[in-house]
């Protein structure tokens, strides 16, 4: 019996070790939490610092954002550059910020 358990324990620590590439931290609940900040995903405005939860569908997210126009640019998304000023009125970034709700 303890041959077996043994045996099992050996089988796991080699398949945590295969190199496969893990899951992707925005899908891995044990990935960081949202945090409520600027390009984290949401639900809700509630979700959010800035009380405001834009959807774009087209994109495939739904993300904390906030207002933009000429004089007040985009901030940086998690690529380092700025967020696009969707329409003159609302920050998109390239992609959410890596964490889950």
């Amino acid at each position: 019996m303890l041959f077996r358990v043994v045996g099992l324990v050996g089988v796991i620590a080699i398949g945590g070790c295969s190199g496969e590439t893990p899951a992707q931290i925005d899908a891995n609940p044990a990935g960081p939490r949202c945090s409520m900040q600027i390009y984290d995903l949401c639900v809700e405005e509630h979700d959010c610092t800035s009380n405001l939860c834009q959807n774009f569908a087209a994109e495939g997210f739904q993300i904390c954002t906030q207002g933009c126009d000429a004089s007040n640019p985009c901030p940086a998304d998690k690529s380092g550059a700025p967020g696009t000023c969707e329409g003159g009125v609302i920050c998109k970034p390239s992609a959410p910020n890596m964490c889950h709700l």
